[in-house]
Parts: structure tokens; C-alpha cells; sequence
């Protein structure tokens, strides 16, 4: 029995060295060339220095078309530092599939932008769905790192559950649910499948990424504890819709419980809502007297003061009055209120920003 256990003890030990193999890290760059990546468009937009990749002009995405995994990725995490630029606009993409021109049309983009450019590079628009943006699904309203500075951007995905860290920190979670809601324009947001790929947006944004690297795991890893689908279906489509509007979803008298907030945070990433307790109190009172502060917590905002407000030119902002936990009821009804009246992402403050 004795020598049949050593054995097995053997050949669990060779046979099962290419499982562990697959849980290191797997270089996805040399640091000399950009050999493994390819540019569907405009390849002058990307090149290499100090061994990292560097985006510098007009619209490109660079896939990986390596030899790892035959470039297609299913439950893995990928890291890679990154530098952005003052107004740079970036993005990584996992799941996604080669294509020609275009912005890709598989998978998720996972941003990249930690300050805004000058209004008239956007031609006014301005980007409220910062660095470690589920881009348009779940999405982060403050930056969390400062540009010209190298950060580490970590992304997981198990199963149909995604999530950002950036220097370590969880950013952004979602469970996508069967049959998920998606805007006419990204109906390719989806998991699956598929290869990574990077994103050079215009010739003011340059961005820098080195060290990328990739973990592969278990094709039965198990999903995050907890990280599930939300139940209320039309909740989760007013979420989804109102994060791909670039609507801000900050609740400023929302704010973690004394102790153990494990579960706060869990349920504000699930549901994209960033509590005002992540600005410092005097960004939070420095707000003038065109923006309306709405306390919602004892009765649903009133469309038609959201209507005269808008009108009004007044930008607006929504309270919770010191709750700390999310009320799901509260949500729905806020964002209904925000559709009737027919607000975008213009008419909205956000802490420090506008």
C-alpha cells in the first residue's frame, strides 16, 4: 500500500505539473517589440519605448494574436502597468475578437482615463466613467490613480463574473445575467471568449502599458462569493442603460457602516453606485448654488422638479440622507424619475469635476 501511495504521489506530481504550470504568470510583451500584438488599423498609432507600448494617434486597436492560450482567454487575470497622460482616454478589452476598422463590437472595455482632456477635444462631452470602468455596464465615477504615474491594472474573469483592481484595489464588479440588456450599440458585450486588445482613442491621448501578463484559470474556477446577477431584471437594465449614458451614479449621503463593510461595498459595486463618502468633506461642500442636492430617502424624486431643474440650467445631485446600505426600491425609483425626465449625463454634478 506503502509503495503504491509514493506512486501516486509521483504522478500526481507529473502529471499534474501542467495545471499548476497554467496558474503562473505568462509574459504577453518581450520589452523590445510589439510581436504577439497587432494593429487592425492604423499601426503607426502604437509603438514601443522603454519597452512598454505606447498609444499616440488616431483610433487603433492592438489584439493580442500570440501564442498563449491560441489567443483566446475564457477565466483568466490579466495584469499590466499603466501610465496615462493628462486627458488621456484608453481602454483594455478582454473577451474580445479580431476585427477590422472600428471600435471592437466583442467584449467588454475595461477603462482607462484618470482626468479629463480640454471640453473642445471632446467637443464638449465630458467622460464621467473613469479608470476601472466595466465601460458602460458598471462604472466608476472618481479616478483613482493620478496621470503620469505608472499604476497596476488587474483584471479577473471567472465564469460570467468580471471584476477590476487597480494597485490592488477592488474598483468595479459585475454578474452578467442570462439574456443581458445591452444598448442597440453594444450588443457584443458579452463573456465568453476571446483575446485581448488595447485601445489608442485620438492623437491627444497618449498612454503607456508594460508588464502585461496573464494568469489562466481553471476552466472550473469558481466565481467570486456573492457576485451575482441582480435579481430585479428592469433595475438592472435602468443601471445598465444610465452607466452606458454616462450618467453619473454617485449618491451623496450614502456611506459605508461602521465595522465590517464587506457587504457595502459588495452590493454599491454590484449596483455601479459610488457613495459620497469616497470625496474628502470640503470637495463634497464645494458645490455652487446651480446645483440642486435631491434627498430621496423618504420619498421618490419628483419628476417634474427634475424637468424645472434641467430647464433651469442647474446641474443636480442625489442623497440618500445618510443611508448605509443600498435600498433597491430607492435606486429604481430614482433612476425612473432620472428617465422621465429625460436627463443626461449634462445635467449632473460630480464632486471636484463640474
Amino acid at each position: 500500500m506503502k509503495r503504491f501511495t509514493v506512486l501516486g504521489f509521483v504522478a500526481a506530481m507529473v502529471f499534474g505539473a501542467p495545471a499548476v504550470m497554467a496558474q503562473e504568470w505568462i509574459a504577453l510583451q518581450d520589452g523590445k517589440s510589439l510581436a504577439g500584438w497587432q494593429a487592425a488599423e492604423r499601426p503607426e498609432a502604437w509603438v514601443v519605448e522603454d519597452g512598454a507600448f505606447v498609444s499616440h494617434g488616431e483610433r487603433a486597436h492592438l489584439f493580442y494574436v500570440g501564442k498563449v492560450a491560441k489567443h483566446d482567454f475564457r477565466n483568466f487575470e490579466l495584469s499590466a502597468e499603466v501610465m496615462t497622460s493628462p486627458g488621456a482616454n484608453s481602454g483594455i478589452y478582454v473577451h474580445t475578437k479580431w476585427q477590422g476598422p472600428g471600435w471592437p463590437v466583442a467584449g467588454y472595455e475595461l477603462q482607462v482615463i484618470n482626468s479629463n482632456p480640454p471640453a473642445e477635444r471632446m467637443n464638449g462631452y465630458i467622460e464621467h466613467k473613469m479608470t476601472g470602468s466595466v465601460y458602460a455596464v458598471r462604472d466608476n465615477w472618481k479616478a483613482p490613480v493620478a496621470d503620469n504615474v505608472w499604476f497596476n491594472y488587474r483584471i479577473r474573469v471567472v465564469g460570467k463574473t468580471i471584476q477590476t483592481f487597480i494597485n490592488d484595489k477592488l474598483i468595479c464588479e459585475y454578474a452578467e445575467p442570462e439574456n443581458a440588456y445591452r444598448p442597440p450599440d453594444k450588443k457584443g458585450r458579452l463573456l465568453g471568449s476571446g483575446t485581448f486588445a488595447l485601445q489608442a482613442h485620438d492623437p491627444g491621448s497618449i498612454v503607456k502599458y508594460r508588464d502585461i501578463k496573464v494568469r489562466i484559470l481553471p476552466k472550473d474556477a469558481a466565481p467570486p462569493a456573492g457576485l451575482v446577477p441582480l435579481a430585479d431584471r428592469e433595475l438592472d437594465e435602468l443601471i445598465t442603460q444610465a452607466s452606458n449614458d454616462n450618467i453619473p451614479l454617485i449618491d451623496l449621503g450614502l456611506a459605508p457602516p461602521a465595522g465590517d463593510a464587506t457587504a457595502f461595498w459588495s452590493d454599491a459595486h454590484r449596483h455601479g453606485v459610488m457613495p459620497g463618502s469616497e470625496w474628502a468633506a470640503d470637495v463634497l461642500a464645494n458645490y455652487s448654488r446651480s446645483v440642486l442636492v435631491i434627498s430621496d430617502r423618504d420619498k421618490a424624486p419628483e419628476t417634474a422638479l427634475l424637468q424645472a431643474a434641467k430647464a433651469a440650467g442647474v446641474k443636480v445631485a442625489f442623497s440618500s440622507g445618510g443611508a448605509t446600505s443600498i435600498d433597491e426600491a430607492r435606486l429604481k425609483a430614482r433612476l425612473q424619475a432620472i428617465r422621465a425626465a429625460g436627463l443626461d449625463w449634462k445635467d449632473f454634478w460630480v464632486p471636484g469635476k463640474n
